[in-house]
């Protein structure tokens, strides 16, 4: 063993009693493989904050290369982060009175020219570069260490800065390696001012942890921080899977606004009625869907539960394990022209499920015929990877030749039913006991640290003229037609197009959390008012025999595990309610739900602005008298150009989505939290716009779920 390995273990063996220490000699990437053979749950600590110097997608690549190359399932990584703080604590942090970081920054001119004065000493065959030989290639005392901090992204720059016009001297033994590598073997001369670029320092702010877990495929998991709010440490642990790929860090900063603004930047160059995304989903990500639904309905339930039916309403587990890929091989069938996949009958028995009647909640639609005995799970799962590999086969043949739109759509619909019923059946998950789930991945719930946010209000002028829905997708006059690049399909309630009017309104920033509805409900119970229906089915009472109600503490329902509303994070998570419930909750507080439109044009133009909101700007925003009014001095042509695209473009990365931890969130409040974290209820009916037409492909879709229509309001407004 190398002597400073012995000497680290016989310091650290005393300190730690109860601690085995085991010392490998190697490099990263060689200790690093070795971590993997253990079949032992591992942690891998990287202390300090050495993270931050590197560059967004080097500290991704290296993160990510640690989970390739050390862990395993449900592993995990601490890793030390500095976190971003006032600019005037950054830069007395890099430019202290004693001068200590300025004398290392200078250092490098020194060593450098020690590396070179070395290389040439043994190019002469001296023995020691402290000789004649010695070649001084920077003048040390004619540079100053300076330093600067952008606050926008975060990040702390070191230079060393020329006093004086100087010389860079190129000695004459190195001069044929220095013109073949900079194409001239000339002295450099350096100006008064010239700054020669050392080393970055990037900072990370709230949310920023996670948007690098979730790039490097990584799920955080927890976060201490010290008592001045200065440093923090972060828990990543690798999941078994994700829902969609990593996302790709474009930005120069992990904060959370740095993408959005990075294509903020670029607005004038984009079309709104062409999607940023490829039209039909790539087979990586056909992949992680495919990854995530084995997951959920392989792991988190247990065989043993597939045949569970915990909602009355609904097929037991079985029946979705066949119905995803009997759904997607009736689409496929009509998208290749060519029959169902063998065995045909399951195309029959799993083609629709139990839906709730709109009107009378006691019965439900027509649907499938249910076999007297539902096949075996190896046999619905082999019948599940002859549709996949006949999906594959398809992508690989789209690639090469392209598709007709009808085709293309048939894909688009069998993915987005997929990814739409995974959602549905982690409904369903949660109304299992809690006993009965298998957790995906091992968490921790941090302790109730903070208290509830602040309420704040964000006003809106609307306007008139808004637009709502999908253009440029009506699926009856583009049949025949050849796909178009970045055509953007959507669901038949999304066309077409309709244009609204919005009175001046203000929506609040954040959503209601289980603690405000907890202390909502208990403000009801102790004024005698009855409680009886607003209670969550997000919940569990852990006093259910109290005589007293809401007299005992709530834990919420997740995957992971259920935490207490009275004494860890789940008290800021947004709260999970029926639409009566929140109703309920916005009549108590004096305030009403907004309707779809006014969430729309809210949660759109929200983002959009704070994504502009960078540098000076960002202290206009802070005090605009309104969001849409902001974008307006913004940006030239209007904010309704780009707010008119069918998707968000400009959502803050830390979103909770994509499963990014498989449990809500404390919501933001930093600002406005819009996205991520559970679906918003609005107070606007399931109505279908002016002009609707079923889908012919899935003429059930909407039409079978939209409200009743009173006969004086005829449209979805």
């Amino acid at each position: 063993m190398p002597q400073p390995l012995h000497d680290s273990m016989e310091s650290l063996a005393p300190k730690f009693a109860n601690v085995s220490f085991v010392a490998l000699c190697g490099t990263y990437d060689e200790v690093l493989t070795h971590f993997k053979k253990s079949t032992r749950r591992k942690t891998v600590l990287w202390l300090g904050s050495s993270i931050g110097n590197f560059a967004c997608d080097g500290a991704v690549q290296f993160i990510a290369g640690i989970s390739d190359s050390a862990l395993t399932a449900n592993d995990s990584i601490v890793i030390g982060m500095d976190k971003q703080k006032a600019p005037e604590i950054i830069m007395d942090a890099y430019h202290d009175s004693q001068g200590i970081t300025a004398e290392f920054e200078l250092n490098a001119l020194s060593h450098a020219n020690y590396i070179f004065s070395s290389y040439i000493s043994e190019l002469k065959g001296c023995l020691s570069p402290n000789n004649e030989c010695d070649s001084c290639i920077f003048d040390v005392d004619k540079f100053r260490y300076a330093g600067e901090y952008d606050e926008d992204v975060g990040r702390h720059n070191a230079f060393l800065e020329a006093l004086e016009d100087t010389l860079v001297k190129w000695p004459s033994e190195i001069a044929a390696q220095v013109k073949e590598l900079c194409g001239d073997s000339g002295d450099l001369p350096l100006q008064r001012g010239e700054r020669i670029y050392i080393e970055s320092s990037h900072k990370y702010g709230d949310g920023s942890a996670s948007v690098l877990a979730r790039s490097a495929g990584l799920i955080h998991t927890a976060e201490w921080q010290d008592s001045r709010n200065y440093y923090m440490l972060n828990m990543f642990r690798k999941p078994p899977t994700t829902m969609s790929q990593p996302p790709t860090i474009r930005s120069s900063s992990f904060n959370k606004w740095s993408e959005s603004s990075h294509r903020a930047r670029m607005i004038e160059q984009i079309d709104p009625s062409v999607s940023q995304y490829p039209t039909i989903p790539t087979l990586p990500e056909w992949q992680h869907v495919w990854s995530t639904w084995d997951t959920l309905l392989l792991h988190i339930i247990p065989r043993r539960c597939l045949y569970d039916q915990p909602i009355d309403l609904r097929h037991p587990f079985i029946f979705y394990l066949g119905h995803v890929p009997a759904f997607a091989d009736i689409h496929m069938a009509a998208a290749d022209a060519m029959p169902l996949t063998e065995p045909q009958s399951y195309a029959q028995w799993f083609e629709r499920g139990i839906d709730p009647n709109i009107e009378d909640l006691t019965i439900c639609h027509s649907h499938s015929e249910v076999p007297k005995e539902w096949p075996q799970v190896d046999e619905i799962l082999a019948y599940r990877d002859r549709v996949r590999a006949r999906f594959v086969d398809w992508l690989i043949a789209y690639e090469k030749n392209g598709a007709s739109v009808e085709a293309a759509r048939h894909v688009w619909m069998a993915f987005e039913h997929e990814a739409l019923h995974f959602e549905t059946l982690l409904y369903m998950v949660l109304q299992m006991g809690p006993g009965d789930i298998q957790s995906p991945i091992e968490t921790s719930f941090a302790p109730l640290g903070g208290r509830q946010p602040c309420e704040s209000w964000i006003k809106y002028v609307g306007g008139s003229d808004l637009v709502f829905g999908l253009a440029g997708d009506d699926e009856f006059a583009m049949q025949g037609q050849a796909l178009r690049s970045g055509h953007v399909f959507g669901w038949d309630n999304e066309s077409p197009q309709t244009r609204i009017s919005l009175e001046p309104f203000s929506i609040r920033a954040q959503p209601i959390t289980n603690g405000e509805y907890l202390a909502f409900l208990q403000a009801l119970s102790a004024s005698s008012e009855s409680v009886d229906g607003l209670v969550p089915l997000s919940w569990i009472s852990l006093d259910q025999d109290s005589a007293t109600p809401l007299a005992g503490d709530y834990v919420v329902r997740t995957v992971v595990g259920t935490p207490s509303i009275s004494v860890t994070e789940a008290a800021l998570w947004p709260v999970c309610v029926s639409q009566k419930q929140a109703n309920a909750y916005a009549k108590w507080s004096g305030k009403r739900l907004p309707t779809e439109a006014e969430w729309i044009h809210a949660s759109r133009a929200y983002h959009l602005a704070r994504a502009l909101a960078t540098g000076d700007r960002k202290a206009d925003f802070a005090k605009c008298q309104s969001v849409d009014g902001f974008l307006d001095q913004e940006l030239k042509q209007g904010p309704m150009a780009i707010l008119q695209q069918p998707y968000d473009m400009f959502v803050p990365s830390d979103a909770n989505v994509d499963l990014a931890s498989w449990h809500p969130r404390p919501v933001a409040t930093d600002g406005a939290s819009f996205l991520g974290n559970a679906w918003e209820w609005t107070s606007t009916p399931f109505y279908p716009y002016d002009g609707f037409k079923p889908s012919a492909m899935y003429p059930g879709y909407s039409a079978d779920f939209f409200d009743p229509i009173p006969d004086q309001d005829s449209t979805h407004y």
